[in-house]
C-alpha cells in the first residue's frame, strides 16, 4: 500500500490485463465545517477519479467494504460543490448533464467500521469476475448518453409531459388568483388575467396625479426619436390616458354650463 501525503494510492483497472493503471487518492473525509450529507467517521473521500466512473461502479466496488448510504460527485473538493455538480440535473425536461471531466467523490457508509476496510483495498476493480468491465467507455458510453439524451420511450415522455403540466397549470392558476387581487404598481397599472370584473387601470386621483407628473417630466426632457424604445410607446400610451381624462373632465364641466344656462321659453 502505497501512500502519499495523508492520502491512499490505489490503482484503478478496468480489466484483470490491464498493463497500465490509473491512480485514484481516497482518505477518510474531514473538514472543520460538519456538512450532515457528508458526517464525519463515514465518509470517504477519492480524488483523481477519472470521468466514465459512475455512481453504480464505486458502489458495486466498495460495497464489499460495507452498506453504502450515498455517493456523491464534485468537481473540486468543497462543502458547496456537489450542488454545483448535478445543478440544474433534476428539472423535468431539462438537457443539462454532470460534466464529463475529472473530479472527486464521496462515499457515504452506514457504519464507520467501513472505512478501514475501504482503505484496506489493494485496488479498484471495475470489472466482473469473468473479467468483463462493468463500465462504459469509448463508443459504447458515447451511443449510451446519445439515447439518453435524444431518445426517450413514448410511455416514458407522456408521463414526464403530464406532470410538468400539471405544475405549470397549477402555477397558472395561482398567477392568475394573485393578478385579480393585486394592486396597482407606481404607474397605476394593475396586472390581471383573463377573468375578473376589476381588470385594467386604477381610476384613482392619486394614479392620475402620478401619471400626470410623469408624462409632463418625460415631455420636457425628451429629445430622442419618437416611440424607438419600448418604454417611449409605453409612457405615450400613457400620455393618451392622461389627455383623454383631461378632455372627458373638461366634457362634463361644458355640459354643466349648458344645463344652467337653458331657460323655458315658451314662444
Amino acid at each position: 500500500m502505497v501512500e502519499l501525503e495523508g492520502y491512499v494510492v490505489i490503482p484503478l483497472r478496468t480489466s484483470p490485463r490491464a498493463k497500465c493503471s490509473h491512480s485514484v487518492y481516497m482518505r477518510e473525509h474531514f473538514i472543520r465545517l460538519m456538512d450532515p450529507n457528508k458526517p464525519k467517521g463515514r465518509t470517504l473521500f477519492l480524488l483523481n477519479v477519472p470521468p466514465y466512473v459512475t455512481e453504480e461502479s464505486l458502489r458495486t466496488v466498495f460495497g464489499r467494504a460495507g452498506s453504502i448510504e450515498a455517493v456523491e460527485f464534485a468537481a473540486k473538493p468543497g462543502k458547496d460543490e456537489t450542488i454545483k455538480w448535478y445543478e440544474g440535473t433534476a428539472e423535468p425536461f431539462s438537457s443539462a448533464r454532470p460534466p464529463f471531466a475529472f473530479k472527486v467523490a464521496y462515499i457515504v457508509f452506514q457504519n464507520s467500521s467501513s472505512i478501514g476496510k475501504a482503505l484496506a483495498l489493494k485496488s479498484i476493480d471495475l470489472f466482473s469476475s469473468s473479467g468483463e468491465c462493468i463500465i462504459k467507455t469509448g463508443m459504447e458510453l458515447w451511443h449510451e448518453e446519445y439515447e439518453g439524451n435524444y431518445l426517450v420511450e413514448a410511455k416514458t415522455a407522456k408521463v414526464q409531459v403530464s406532470k410538468f403540466m400539471a405544475g405549470y397549470d397549477k402555477r397558472e392558476r395561482a398567477a392568475a388568483e394573485e393578478a385579480r387581487t393585486g394592486e396597482a404598481d407606481a404607474d397605476g397599472w394593475v396586472t390581471v388575467g383573463k377573468e375578473g370584473r376589476n381588470a385594467g387601470f386604477e381610476q384613482k386621483a392619486s394614479v392620475i396625479g402620478r401619471l400626470e407628473q410623469k408624462v409632463a417630466k418625460q415631455t420636457s426632457q425628451s429629445k430622442e426619436l419618437k416611440n424607438f424604445y419600448t418604454f417611449q410607446i409605453r409612457e405615450s400610451k400613457m400620455q393618451n390616458i392622461v389627455e383623454m381624462r383631461k378632455k372627458f373632465e373638461e366634457d362634463k364641466r361644458k355640459i354643466e354650463l349648458l344645463k344652467q344656462s337653458r331657460r323655458f321659453k315658451p314662444f
